[in-house]
C-alpha cells in the first residue's frame, strides 16, 4: 500500500470563557513529563496511565470442536501449503459468526438468524471488532492468531462460506465508479502489467498516463473510463489506491479493524482479468497483509523472506532471483478465501491460465512503521540533545581524548588467537605496544559506554512522551471512525440534526473508543481527534482542540469511559459544575462523546 507524506497538524481550537487554573488548585494528575527540551522554556506533560471504569473483554479458553464449515493451510517450509489441513478448530466466543457475510457484522442488520442478531446488537464496539476479525480468519482463535501467525508465518483459510465478502467490492462497482466519478491516475488508480520487454525480459510495467502540466504533477492526470477498461481487456491490472474512498463497506471494515488491531489500517483493490494475467513482479511488502479473495480466483506464490520484517518495500525480484528462493506456498484463492503474509514474504499472483475468470481481491494492510524501531527513531535524537545539553553533566560535551585516531578503528583491531597462527601467538604476547594499544581500546570503549547508558537513560525517561507523539501520528493517519446507525443516534451527528443541550445528569462516554487522545503541548491540555480526518491518507489536517491544565481530570475521565459504561457529568472532576458542562458539551459538539439523558 503506498501513502503519502506526512502532513503538519492544524491549529488549535481554544474553547471560549475558560477559567484560568487557581494558585493551591487540588493536584491533577497531569504530570511532568521528561522530554521538557523538545519544547525549550516549556514543561512537557503527559496523563498519568488511566483507570478506565469499563472491563476488558478476553476471548475465552478455547475448547476443541469439529471443523465443519472451513479449512484452514498454514504455510511449512518446502511443503505445499495447500496440502496442510486442520482436522479439528477451537471454539471462539462468537458462535455462528463464520456463518455471516462482513456486511452483516458491520452493519449489524438483515441477519436471518435472530439469536445471531441478538448478539451483535448486545456486542460493544469494542466486540463487535473483534467478532469482524474473528469472522475474516475464521476458524483460527484470534489467541491462535496472534501467538502463532501474526508477524511469524503466513496462513491460508478456505472458507466454504464463499458468500462472506459479498458487499464489500465488485466488478462491476468499480466499472461504476470509473464511469461516474472523477479519478486520477498515481492518486486514485494504477494500471500495470507484468510482461517481458522489448529486450525480453519480464518486469513490471506501469501504463498511468503521465502529467504534461503543473496542475496534473499535483493531481494526477483524469482517466479515460473507455480507454482504462481497453487497456485492462488487453491484460492489465487496474489497482485502485483508495477504495475506502468509494465503498462505504470497505471503509466500515478498515475503521473496525483498527479498533481490534490498534494501529492504521488501509486497503488497495487488485481488479486482474483472465488469462494467467499478473500486474506486479515478485516483490515483499512492509505491511502486515491480508488478502481477501472478493470475486474469481487468483493463483499465488509465496517464498521465504530474505530480510524478517522489513521496513520498506522491495525493489522488484527478477526471474532470475526468484529461482534461488525457497518457495512455501503455491495455492489458487477462490472467493471467500484468505491469505495473510507477514511483512517481508516474498510473493506474486497471477489469473488461471485455462479459466476466462477475472479476480478481484482486496489487501488490507496493518503495522505499516508501526515498530519498535519507530519509536526509537523517534526517542533516540532527543534523547542524545537533551543529554547533551544537560546542565548537571558535561561529559557528553567534552572533547575525545587526543591521539585517539592512533588506537581506535578497524585498523588497529586485533585478531583473536584463534585466528593467529601458532608462531606469532607468543610474539603477540609478548609486545609490549599491543598490550599497551589494547588498555587504550579498553579504556576508551569504557569512556565511551558512559556516555552511551546516559543517553539511554534520557531515552528511557522519554518513553511516554515519544508514545504521546506516536499516538498523535496515529490520528493524523488512521480512518474516521465509521459509527453504526445505532451508534450515530446517541451523537451530535444524529439523523435529526438536533444538538442537545448537556445537563449535570447527562450520562457522557465515547462515541467510538479511542479516536481522541490527549497530549499536552505548551502547558495546555490538547485533545486530537480523528472525527475530522480524510479517507485518503492524511488527506486532512488536524483539529486539535486546546483546554486549560485543570481540565486534564475531566478529559481523563470522559475519554477512558467507554461502551458499555457511562459517566454523570455531575460526577466529573472539577471545581465547577459549570466547567463540567463546558468540557462535555465541546466534545459532544465535535462529534467524540455520545450521550444518554439519565431521566
Amino acid at each position: 500500500m503506498e501513502e503519502g507524506k506526512p502532513t503538519q497538524n492544524g491549529g488549535g481550537m481554544s474553547r471560549a470563557a475558560k477559567k484560568r487554573a487557581k494558585k493551591n488548585k487540588k493536584k491533577t494528575n497531569l504530570i511532568v513529563a521528561a522530554a521538557e527540551h523538545l519544547q525549550p522554556e516549556k514543561k512537557k506533560v503527559k496523563l498519568d496511565d488511566a483507570k478506565p471504569n469499563e472491563k476488558k473483554i478476553k476471548v475465552a479458553e478455547d475448547t476443541k470442536e469439529s471443523m465443519d464449515d472451513s479449512e484452514v493451510v498454514e504455510s511449512r517450509n518446502k511443503i505445499d501449503a495447500g496440502e496442510q489441513t486442520q482436522d479439528s478448530i477451537p471454539s471462539t466466543d462468537f458462535p455462528g459468526i463464520e456463518k455471516l457475510s462482513l456486511e452483516e457484522i458491520l452493519l449489524r442488520k438483515d441477519v436471518k438468524d435472530e439469536e445471531t442478531q441478538e448478539l451483535l446488537e448486545s456486542m460493544a464496539s469494542e466486540q463487535r471488532a473483534s467478532a469482524l476479525f474473528q469472522a475474516i480468519i475464521h476458524p483460527i482463535p484470534l489467541s491462535t492468531f496472534y501467538k502463532e501467525y501474526w508477524e511469524k508465518k503466513p496462513l491460508l483459510v478456505r472458507a466454504k462460506n464463499r458468500r462472506r465478502y459479498q458487499g464489500l467490492l465488485s466488478l462491476e462497482s468499480i466499472k461504476e465508479m470509473t464511469k461516474n466519478e472523477e479519478l486520477y491516475y498515481t492518486r486514485d488508480l494504477n494500471l500495470t502489467k507484468y510482461t517481458k520487454d522489448d529486450a525480453g525480459v519480464k518486469r513490471r510495467l506501469t501504463l498511468d498516463k503521465i502529467p504534461q502540466t503543473a496542475e496534473e504533477a499535483e493531481t494526477g492526470v483524469p482517466i479515460d473510463s473507455k480507454e482504462l477498461w481497453k487497456n485492462y481487456h488487453k491484460g492489465c491490472t487496474i489497482r485502485l489506491l483508495c477504495p475506502h474512498k468509494h465503498a462505504e463497506n470497505v471503509h466500515a471494515l478498515l475503521s473496525t479493524l483498527e479498533l481490534e488491531l490498534q494501529c492504521m489500517v488501509g486497503a488497495n483493490a487488485y481488479l486482474t482479468p483472465p488469462q494467467a494475467s499478473q500486474g506486479f513482479a515478485p516483490h515483499y511488502d512492509d505491511i502486515e497483509a491480508f488478502c481477501l479473495q472478493l470475486q474469481g480466483k487468483k493463483r499465488w506464490k509465496v517464498y521465504e523472506p530474505t530480510l524478517k520484517l522489513p521496513r520498506a518495500s522491495s525493489e522488484d525480484f527478477s526471474v532470475e532471483e526468484v529461482k534461488k528462493m525457497t518457495q512455501v506456498m503455491d495455492v489458487t484463492l477462490e472467493e471467500g478465501d484468505l491469505l495473510y503474509m507477514p511483512r517481508g514474504w516474498i510473493h506474486q499472483a497471477c489469473t488461471l491460465k485455462d479459466a476466462d475468470q477475472h479476480s478481484l481481491h482486496l489487501t488490507v494492510s496493518a503495522m505499516q512503521q508501526w515498530s519498535w524501531v519507530d519509536l526509537m527513531d523517534m526517542i533516540m535524537p532527543e534523547a542524545l540533545e537533551a543529554a547533551s545539553t544537560s546542565e548537571t553533566s558535561s561529559s557528553l560535551r567534552q572533547g575525545l581524548p587526543r591521539g585517539f585516531l592512533d588506537y581506535m578503528g578497524a585498523m588497529y583491531e586485533e585478531p583473536s588467537d584463534e585466528k593467529l597462527p601458532d608462531s606469532l601467538k607468543k610474539a603477540g604476547e609478548e609486545d609490549k605496544l599491543v598490550k599497551f594499544r589494547k588498555m587504550l581500546q579498553d579504556n576508551f570503549r569504557a569512556e565511551a559506554k558512559k556516555r552511551i547508558m546516559k543517553v539511554a537513560k534520557a531515552a528511557n525517561e522519554m518513553i511516554d512522551a515519544a508514545c504521546d507523539q506516536l499516538a498523535k501520528r496515529y490520528m493524523s493517519e488512521r480512518q474516521p471512525p465509521s459509527l453504526t446507525p445505532q451508534e450515530l443516534l446517541k451523537t451530535v451527528k444524529a439523523p435529526d440534526g438536533e444538538s442537545k443541550s448537556i445537563m449535570p445528569n447527562t450520562m457522557c462516554r465515547m462515541a467510538r473508543p479511542g479516536i481522541a487522545r490527549i497530549v499536552v503541548e505548551e502547558d495546555k491540555a490538547v485533545l486530537y481527534h480523528c472525527l475530522d480526518n480524510s479517507r485518503e491518507y492524511q488527506g486532512n489536517v488536524l483539529s486539535p482542540m486546546e483546554f486549560e491544565m485543570d481540565d486534564g481530570p475531566s478529559l481523563e475521565q470522559l475519554l477512558t469511559t467507554v461502551e458499555p459504561h457511562w459517566i454523570l457529568v455531575n460526577d466529573l472532576f472539577h471545581d465547577s459544575i459549570e466547567d463540567k458542562i463546558a468540557i462535555a458539551q465541546a466534545l459532544y459538539d465535535e462529534g467524540i462523546l455520545a450521550i444518554h439523558e439519565s431521566g
